[in-house]
């Protein structure tokens, strides 16, 4: 029997060790973005992220500037992303642009990194809590993700963490658990609608294996989820009324999902012709993890625990929903990486639980269970050294790859029926590792070039190279530049107050995120800078403008730009160049008096 002295020492030796496993969970985003030297954010592809950035900037001047005019088309729907924008607008104004980014993804990695090791550090000890952190925080897939203001950025956090609530293995806690799940499901759904189908299947999957094998208490937890899911979308409704401007939010996004449901839409978003897939070699990732997953945890499900059952059911069927969706029916959820990326979520989970459940019974219980984590966090280190994968699609170099993580998965199958000896815990842990350089590869490998395809739209290559090692000096700067915009224009004084930009053709790829602020090309005049022209005049007689936004890198051609606007009564109030390291941003902003009423 210990002795009563002995009693406190152990307490406190535990007590200890829990703190310093939670100091160090807590800081694991910090320690990743410098060891594994990961890129904050990319350069801008797209100016829907920025749509976003200025809704947690200065969101009421938006809505009182464009709502009479963007109404009718649902061009507000950016306002209305709630799950994002009122946590973001928080950040923004407790720390201001870049710090408020910063501090927010700090936040956002720290929502799918803490459940996602609780759940694995209660299934299979600290070790596996360690690999789940390790999975996430090299992912190329969800480090894109966190680095712009795009809805996805969040919501991905958010499915980690609904996925692995749901999955928390608990009998004490397990309501709790449930309605924190519900509760981040919502806040998924209400960042950004395309996450609804993930959700919905999700929540059908784990009903259909409660009815299974707890029935009893099926109805009851529906009434926890019902009530949890109604409570976050009331809260969010008031922050949305506080922070942002509207009160209802949900009318308006179903509105925009009507609108965007147009034939004539589908049609310019939706690629019709599924050939531009077997040129995108990433998309095979989540049916191969799909495929080592299933033989970790194998096909006798009554012998399979509830929380890997979860885990495994939800990615399958988020995967054949979304080639369902994509490929049946008429969204873009897989073509563009802003929405595919909320899959990784979930495949993220089921390749740890994979990863730990191969180097089991070789690991497991064993003074070897940190063998795996270091070599998994090998191969992302080892990709830094010379980040350069050539491009290649499905066909043959992608089929070759997933062949041959299938080959090593059954390799690691075999190991794991020798036991725990010494050369089966080292061959187990390079084969995982291999396993995860494969996978790493297929995710990283550009679209290689290829003629355009008949029927498909024109979508942005994600920068997934990139992601891990890559610079982001250029992005950061840009950004900073960008969120200094509002403040230069100033908010706006009346209802109807537009504002149209003005900037050369010649500079879109670096204006890109500038111009995003006040809503890109919707606000955009169509003529070259400095050369007025009718489809120029058109827009500005039929928009009324209040103020003209002159953007560019060098100025060049402003002033013949503000004699062109003479027929409007112009009147230049404010220059400047906005500058943060290498970026400079020229603006002028100009006053038309014909329709201005201050």
């Amino acid at each position: 029997m210990p002795s009563p002295h002995s009693m406190p020492a152990a307490r406190r030796r535990l007590s200890v060790r829990a703190a310093v496993e939670a100091v160090a969970v807590a800081i694991s985003p910090l320690v990743a973005y410098f060891g594994l030297r990961l890129r904050l954010m990319p350069f801008p592809d797209l100016n829907d992220p920025a749509m976003h950035t200025t809704f947690m900037i200065d969101p009421r001047s938006i809505f009182l500037r464009y709502t009479a005019a963007f109404t009718p088309s649902a061009r507000l729907r950016e306002g209305y992303r709630v799950g994002l924008l009122i946590p973001g607008r928080i950040s923004y104004l407790l720390f201001g642009g870049l710090p408020g980014f910063i501090v927010f993804r700090y936040v956002l990695v720290l929502v799918a990194v803490v459940p996602s090791y609780l759940l694995f550090r209660r299934l299979h000890g600290r070790w596996a809590g360690a690999v789940a952190a390790i999975v996430i925080l090299s992912s190329p897939v969800v480090i894109t993700a966190w680095g712009t203001d795009f809805p996805d950025s969040a919501a991905v956090s958010y499915l980690f963490a609904g996925l692995a609530c749901l999955a928390m293995p608990s009998s004490r806690h397990r309501r709790m658990w449930l309605v924190g799940s519900a509760a981040f499901f919502m806040l998924a759904i209400w960042t950004i609608a395309t996450a609804a189908p993930l959700v919905i299947v999700t929540i059908a999957v784990c009903g259909l294996i409660r009815l299974v094998r707890d029935r009893e208490r099926v109805v009851s937890d529906a009434v926890y989820v019902a009530v949890s899911a109604l409570s976050v979308t009331v809260l969010l409704a008031a922050g949305s009324w506080l922070l942002i401007g509207p009160f209802d939010y949900v009318v308006p996004t179903v509105q925009s999902l009507i609108y965007l449901g147009h034939s004539s839409l589908t049609a310019q978003y939706h690629s019709a012709n599924w050939r531009w897939a077997p040129y995108v070699s990433y998309l095979l990732v989540p049916p191969a993890v799909v495929a080592v997953g299933i033989a970790a945890i194998g096909l006798r499900l009554r012998r399979v625990p509830t929380p890997h059952l979860i885990i495994a059911s939800a990615c399958t069927a988020q995967l054949i929903t979304c080639v369902l969706l994509q490929f049946a029916g008429s969204v873009q959820i897989l073509e563009v990486h802003y929405f595919s990326s909320l899959l990784w979520a979930a495949v993220s989970l089921l390749l740890t639980l994979a990863f730990v459940e191969l180097s089991r019974p070789v690991l497991g219980g064993s003074r070897f269970e940190w063998l795996l984590p270091v070599l998994l966090l090998a191969v992302p280190l080892a990709y830094e050294l010379d980040p350069h994968v050539p491009a290649f699609g499905w066909v043959p170099a992608g089929v070759i790859v997933v062949a041959v993580v299938l080959a090593l998965a059954g390799i690691a199958l075999l190991v794991r029926t020798i036991g725990p000896r010494l050369l089966a815990r080292l061959a187990s842990s390079v084969t995982l590792a291999l396993i995860a350089g494969g996978l790493l590869i297929l995710t990283v490998a550009p679209i290689p070039q290829h003629p355009k395809l008949p029927h498909t739209t024109d979508d942005t290559a994600p920068a997934y190279a990139s992601a891990l090692g890559g610079g982001d000096t250029l992005a950061v700067n840009l950004y900073v530049v960008t969120t200094e915009l509002p403040g230069f224009v100033g908010p706006g004084t009346y209802s109807g107050e537009q504002l149209l930009q003005w900037w050369p053709r010649s500079q879109e790829a670096q204006l890109l995120e500038p111009i995003g602020i006040f809503h890109a090309f919707f606000d955009s005049i169509p003529d070259p800078l400095g050369e007025l022209g009718p489809d120029g005049q058109a827009m500005i007689e039929q928009r009324r403008p209040a103020q003209i936004l002159l953007l560019s890198t060098t100025g060049d051609g402003f002033p013949q730009s503000l004699a062109d606007l003479a027929p409007y009564s112009p009147r230049l109030v404010r220059t400047g160049v906005l500058r943060s390291g290498g970026v400079a941003l020229h603006a002028w902003l100009i006053d038309l008096d014909r329709y201005f009423r201050g």
